[in-house]
C-alpha cells in the first residue's frame, strides 16, 4: 500500500460522505487493509483530510484521450468524453464540497485553496479546455465539425457537463435524467439544433 493510494482513498471516500460521515475504517476498506495501517500515512483522520484534498491529484484528466482520438467520429469522442468527465467533476465537486464543510470559519471557508493554481496555463481545467479544442479544431479540418469558434465549442460543450453533475449532485432535481439520456440530447441539439425559424423569417 503507497502513499498514493491511501490519499486517493481517502481524497474518494471523504468527496463521498464528507469529514463527518467517513471514518478511517471506512477509508481503510477500500485498500483492504486494518485503520491502523493508515496511521502510518498520517497520525490521525484529521491529518489525513488536510494531506488528502490539499495535495495535488496525479491522476491523468478525462480529456487526455482526445489527442489520438480519430476526427471523423465526433459522436463517439463526445460520448467517451462525457461518460469520463462527468465521474471526474462529480468527485472534483465532491472534493470541494468536504472542503467547504470542514472549514472552520467563515474566513478559512473564503479562502480555501484549490490543489492548483487556476492561472497557471497548465492548471487542469486549462488543460482540460484546450484538449477539447484541439480536438474540435482537428474535427473541423476533417470536415466532422461545423462550429466557427472551437474553444468557445469546447466550453460549451464542458460546461454542459458541469451543468449535469451540478443539477444532480448540488440540486438534487427529481426525476434524475441518467447521463446517457442527457447526452443523446446535447448530441442531438449540436447535430440538427434545437430552434427553427418562424415561417417567413429569413
Amino acid at each position: 500500500m503507497t502513499r498514493d493510494q491511501v490519499l486517493c482513498a481517502a481524497r474518494e471516500a471523504f468527496s463521498e460522505r464528507g469529514y463527518e460521515g467517513t471514518t478511517l475504517a471506512a477509508i481503510a476498506a477500500r485498500l483492504d487493509v486494518s485503520p491502523a495501517a493508515l496511521l502510518r500515512h498520517a497520525p490521525s483522520k484529521e491529518a489525513l483530510f488536510a494531506l488528502a484534498m490539499s495535495e495535488p491529484e496525479r491522476e491523468p484528466l478525462p480529456t487526455d484521450f482526445l489527442s489520438e482520438a480519430p476526427a471523423d467520429d465526433p459522436v463517439r469522442a463526445l460520448k467517451r468524453l462525457a461518460r469520463q468527465f462527468v465521474p471526474f467533476i462529480e468527485r472534483k465537486m465532491g472534493e470541494n464540497i468536504a472542503r467547504f464543510l470542514r472549514a472552520r470559519s467563515e474566513e478559512e471557508a473564503r479562502t480555501i485553496r484549490l490543489p492548483f493554481d487556476p492561472r497557471k496555463k497548465t492548471s487542469p481545467p486549462v488543460r482540460a479546455l484546450r484538449a477539447v479544442e484541439s480536438y474540435l479544431r482537428r474535427a473541423r479540418a476533417a470536415g466532422t465539425v461545423t462550429v466557427r469558434n472551437p474553444r468557445a465549442a469546447a466550453l460549451a460543450f464542458l460546461g454542459t457537463m458541469q451543468s449535469y453533475v451540478f443539477l444532480h449532485r448540488i440540486l438534487a432535481i427529481e426525476p434524475p435524467i441518467p447521463l446517457e439520456r442527457y447526452l443523446d440530447t446535447v448530441l442531438e441539439i449540436w447535430r440538427h439544433g434545437a430552434l427553427r425559424r418562424p415561417r417567413g423569417n429569413r
